[in-house]
Parts: structure tokens; C-alpha cells; sequence
């Protein structure tokens, strides 16, 4: 696990160079490399976290043995044993990096349809001067790039690029974005000519020319209608046999490796199978909280108990979270107002105290059908269906006279029309604005789409609606929200995280398999927890999801009160001059006044007011 960086841009120089590389220190403290061809203006930089190979036989840039290629890279190819094999490739070290280089050397881009892994990949080609940036399938690891018409460069995160000086003007769509789901979609970034290149594409470019961007991999093309009549037994066992191996493959480490372990359905399993393979006790380790609401990290620790693991309970304190708050963007370097963003700093932080390696559960609700607007997307499309627009915000006007749950609860009914209905009810089940309401923050009218075409698309297939959301959030949450939560969360700890539901043929299978293999009965997650049935009691396995989230809510009334004062003031909001100053007074007014269900909202701008004052009006360094 690393960070890189690069650039193709005669006007930059060493300095350039080394500030970018510098300023992913944290994704990478044990060594630091560079390569440089000035005849092109190209520079690749990399920091390496020493996972396999832990000699300097295994740091970068890496060279081809023929010379031809240089390659920083990101992740890691659990598999590259087996690509070794198969390419012929006698091993002088014991790094993926050595397989990655010389499979690109033989098999050019192809060669990634071979790759088993997470990773993102920068070659330069030295005869073609071409550059190849590769990223993973399902967009693990983060890679952004800048393009202006003129000058190209790339990172791993977004503080490395503003490092170099390109110049800090904001995306206002992706704002708006953000602002309506907590996260960016799409493949732009706040900041404008910078981009994410999409989950499973490469670009390549040569000096003075596009880049030209194509798809090596979509998850629609895998769609398998002849799967559908497989059996509960044969699925079961398939899904077992597909997922042992995943956590197999991750477990490849020359350093301690661990689990998170929160007490749920996805880490339990992946808990439960990584112990079965190992004679010793795994390291497992959750966190818990002094707010009853919010720890289940009893569970946690009945399942590592079952499962016999060697089990690290750290207890956190409200003051623990809240003394994090005002390094967030530190970490989180664009706009991100998930609040579970805390305890997954705090845990990997935790974490890192034990292991440099860590197994997570990431990617089980988006192939399972885990969260609750499933159901609540079928019963309004319905509710849509049958009631024209006027009767519906005669009814929502009558629950504005209500109590709180009912005034929330209203804002699900005031849309145009049911076209975009799921997008605009996740946005309202993360307590988001409306389009509506973005338009009169910001001055700028709100248009959806940068999610829209994706939803339409999608909804279009011929699926049962459940799964079409399922890729839906495979597509655009689990990448851009939950994985770069993770990403960040974990580096900056110099951690390195593994999402063994992420393997391509595990989600290739999964995504394929009948719809009451997910959802049966009100039961989500249904074939996972008859796999975990087989290895912790039935009363862990069929609780209620908690999820992983933090009371910020609650801390904004009072120890995080201050935030309020200092980021949604007057001249706070004139200084960074996005929102209408008197727009966030109503909402600040409305929430001090009891409306708690805007606190999300509150957060999202406060957030951003701290992402702006530190990477556009303040120092990016």
C-alpha cells in the first residue's frame, strides 16, 4: 500500500516533484522514490508502505528487466503468484510490483484482466512515451488526475495535486453533489480539471496530446440470467467456496494482520472464515463507545468469544471523536459529511497500534440488499404512482404541523415525480437537502445529473428493482462514499485495508444470484447469515443492523457548539463566499431552535466551510 504521484508537464521540475510526493507521507513512511525523463517533462513519484518483500529490493519506481518500462504503483495483486505462473515470470524478488511490470511488459493493458486485487498502477513507456494510469475494478484505491488542455499530473489524493500549484477553483456541480448526497459522485472532483478515472478504466497519454480514457471492465457486462434457477444449496456452497478464497488471497502479508470485527453479519463472516483457515488466534479488533446507542461492541466481542479470536476492545470517549473534528480534512481532503467518518479514523487508528494489514467488511450490504431504503423505494414509488403532486404536498403540509418525525418524514413527498425517486430518497434518508434547497444556498441552479444518467441506465435493465439499486450503489456509493472513507481513514494511519467481498469473481457471482437469496421474508443479507449460522449462535446473526455511525447530532447542541459559531458565522461564510449568508442562518436558526433532523445539513456545512478555509483560502501543505 502507497501513494503516487506523476506528471507530464515541461514546465514543472523537481521541486514539483518531490511536494506532491511528500505531502502522501503518510500513505507511505518507510522509503520514498522518483524517475524522471526531462526530454518529456515526466516525473513518477512514489512513498511505500513495505507490506510484501519488506527489503529495498521491493521499493519503487520499478523497472521492467528490459528496461522498457517504469512502473509506481498502489495496492496490492493478491494473486501474483498464480500471474507469475501463468506469464512465465521467474520471480528475482518476492513484490507483486516485479509481476505487474513484467505482465504489462508482455501483455501490455490486457494483462489486468489477470489481476486479482486492488490497485492503482502508473507505467511510462519509455520508447512510446506513453504513460498508462490502470485503475482497480470496483475503485478500492483512489487515483486522481488534473488535465487543463495543457498540463497533466496525477495523484493517489486530491492534497497532492494542489501541492504542485494547479490552480483551487471550485466544481460547483460537484458541490452541488455534495451537498445533496454528503459525498462527490460522479468522476469530477470540487476541484475543477481534476478527476477521479472511474473504477475499472485505464487512460493513457502521450506528452502534448489527450488523454484518452476506455473501459477495461464493467460489472454490467456480467450479468448472468442463466443463474437464476441455481439452488440454495449449491449457492450456499459456492458463496462459501468463493469467499474462503477471497480471504485466503488477503491474508498474503509480511507483516501482522488483523480484522475489524464490529459484531455485524459482514465482518463476523469474514472474522469467522479468516480464523477457520489459521491454527493461531487472528487478531481482531472494534471499538466502543460511551453512547449506548451507538456501541455494539458487545456483539463484537461475543462473536470474537465464539469465534476464539484474539480479540482488542478499545473503549472511546465522546471526547475522543470530537477531538478529531477539526483535523477531519486533514484526512479527508474533498468535502465528506458521512459522521461515521470518525469512528473509522479512530479504529483504524486503533488498529494500526497492532497491525499494518487489515481485513474489512466493506462491499457485503451493497452485494446483500443491507440497508433499509429498499423497501421504503417500493412503497413510495408506489405512493407516487397513485398520487398526483398537488395531493401529495397536501399531505406533507398537514405532517408539517406534526412533531419532528412526521416534518422529516414530509420531505419525501415534495418531489416533481418518481424518475429520479431513489436518488432523491437516499439523498433525504442521509437527512441531505433538497435540490430545491442547494439552489438557494449556493446561487446556482441544481441539476442531478451527475447520478441521473448512471439510475437511468441501470433502471432500464431488465431487473427486479431491489437489484437495480444494488448496482446502483456498487456503482456509485460503495465507490466514491465508503471506499474513499476508508482510503483516508485507513492511510492516514499508514494502514492498509482488504475488502474480500470486493473480489471480481465473488461479485460477479453474487450480483447474479436470485433475488430471494438476499432479501427473504424481511430478512436482508439472507444467504450470508445461513453461511454465519454455521459458525456463531443464531441470536448474533439475526439482530438488528446498527451500522457504524457517530451522534453528531446531539454533540452539535453542545460540545461541538463552537463549530457552529466558528464555520456557519457571518464573516466565516463571506470570506469563503459559496453560500448565501442568509440561507445558513435559517437553517442554523431552525436547528437551534429543536429542529434536530437539519443537523446533517448543519455538518455538511460546516465541513465544507473547514475543507475550504484549509485547501483553497488557507495552506493546502
Amino acid at each position: 500500500m502507497c501513494g503516487i504521484t506523476g506528471f507530464i508537464n515541461p514546465g514543472w521540475s523537481r521541486y514539483h516533484l518531490e511536494a506532491m510526493t511528500d505531502r502522501l507521507a503518510h500513505r507511505g513512511p518507510d522509503a520514498k522514490g522518483y524517475y524522471e525523463d526531462d526530454t518529456c517533462g515526466l516525473g513518477l513519484g512514489h512513498r511505500r508502505l513495505s507490506i510484501l518483500d519488506l527489503s529495498e529490493a521491493g521499493n519503487q519506481p520499478f523497472f521492467s528487466r528490459d528496461g522498457r518500462y517504469s512502473m509506481v504503483f498502489n495496492g496490492e495483486v493478491f494473486n501474483f503468484r498464480e500471474v507469475a505462473s501463468k506469464y512465465g515470470i521467474v520471480q528475482q524478488t518476492h513484490t507483486d510490483s516485479e509481476v505487474i511490470i513484467e505482465a504489462f511488459a508482455q501483455r501490455g493493458v490486457e494483462a489486468v484482466h489477470d489481476f486479482n486485487g486492488m490497485f492503482a498502477i502508473a507505467i511510462w513507456d519509455t520508447q512510446q512515451k506513453e504513460l498508462y494510469l490502470i485503475r482497480d475494478r470496483f475503485g478500492v484505491k483512489p487515483l486522481l488526475y488534473y488535465y487543463d488542455q495543457k498540463y497533466f499530473a496525477f495523484a493517489s489524493e486530491l492534497k497532492a495535486l494542489l501541492s504542485a500549484g494547479i490552480p483551487k477553483e471550485i466544481n460547483h456541480q460537484s458541490l452541488q453533489g455534495y451537498l445533496y448526497l454528503e459525498y462527490i459522485p460522479g468522476n469530477e472532483s470540487i476541484i475543477r480539471n481534476v478527476y477521479k478515472l472511474p473504477p475499472g478504466h485505464f487512460l493513457k497519454i502521450s506528452p502534448g496530446a489527450a488523454p484518452v480514457i476506455r473501459s477495461y471492465y464493467s460489472l454490467l457486462d456480467k450479468l448472468n440470467p442463466f443463474m437464476k434457477n441455481i439452488s440454495e444449496e449449491k449457492a450456499l456452497d459456492e458463496f462459501e467456496a468463493l469467499l474462503s478464497s477471497s480471504v485466503q488471497l488477503r491474508q498474503i502479508s509480511d507483516v501482522p494482520i488483523g480484522a475489524f470485527l464490529s459484531g455485524g453479519t459482514d465482518s463476523s463472516l469474514i472474522c469467522a472464515l479468516f480464523q477457520k483457515q489459521n491454527s493461531q488466534p487472528i487478531n481482531t479488533f472494534t471499538i466502543g463507545f460511551d453512547v449506548k446507542e451507538f456501541d455494539e461492541s458487545a456483539y463484537a466481542n461475543k462473536v470474537a468469544t465464539h469465534l476464539h479470536t484474539a480479540h482488542r476492545h478499545f473503549q472511546l470517549t465522546d471526547s475522543d471523536s470530537i477531538a478529531i473534528v477539526d483535523k477531519l480534512v486533514n484526512y479527508y481532503d474533498e468535502p465528506f459529511a458521512a459522521p461515521s467518518c470518525l469512528p473509522s479514523y479512530l479504529v483504524c487508528n486503533k488498529a494500526r497500534s497492532l497491525a499494518t494489514v487489515a481485513l474489512s467488511g466493506d462491499g457485503g450490504d451493497e452485494l446483500f440488499m443491507g440497508y433499509g431504503y429498499y423497501g421504503l423505494y417500493k412503497r413510495l414509488k408506489k405512493f407516487y404512482t397513485r398520487y398526483p403532486s398537488f395531493a401529495r404536498n397536501g399531505i406533507a403540509g398537514m405532517m408539517r404541523l406534526l412533531n419532528s418525525r412526521y416534518q422529516r418524514a414530509s420531505r419525501l413527498l415534495q418531489f416533481q415525480n418518481n424518475d429520479d425517486l431513489f436518488v432523491n430518497i437516499w439523498s433525504q434518508e442521509q437527512y441531505m437537502f433538497t435540490g430545491d434547497e442547494i439552489a438557494v444556498l449556493t446561487g446556482k441552479k441544481f441539476t442531478n445529473d451527475i447520478l441521473a444518467g448512471d439510475w437511468e441506465k441501470i433502471n432500464s435493465l431488465n431487473l427486479e428493482e431491489e437489484e437495480s439499486i444494488s448496482l446502483f450503489d456498487i456503482n456509485n456509493y460503495l465507490s466514491n462514499n465508503l471506499l474513499f472513507k476508508m482510503d483516508s481513514a485507513s492511510m492516514a494511519n499508514s494502514l492498509e485495508v482488504r475488502t474480500p467481498y470486493l473480489d471480481y469473481r465473488l461479485v460477479e457471482f453474487s450480483v447474479n444470484l436470485p433475488l430471494h437469496y438476499k432479501i427473504r421474508g424481511g430478512t436482508q443479507k439472507y444467504l450470508m447469515k445461513k453461511l454465519l449460522e454455521k459458525y456463531i449462535p443464531a441470536d448474533l446473526v439475526y439482530r438488528t443492523k446498527w451500522g457504524f455511525p457517530a451522534p453528531v447530532g446531539d454533540w452539535l447542541y453542545k460540545d461541538l457548539r463552537y463549530t457552529i459559531d466558528q464555520w456557519l458565522s457571518k464573516e466565516s461564510i463571506q470570506r469563503a463566499g459559496v453560500f448565501d449568508e442568509a440561507v445558513v442562518k435559517k437553517w442554523v436558526k431552525e436547528f437551534l431552535a429543536g429542529k434536530k433532523y437539519h443537523y446533517k445539513r448543519i455538518w455538511s456545512m460546516i465541513v465544507f466551510q473547514m475543507w475550504h478555509h484549509q485547501y483553497i483560502t488557507g495552506d493546502a501543505h
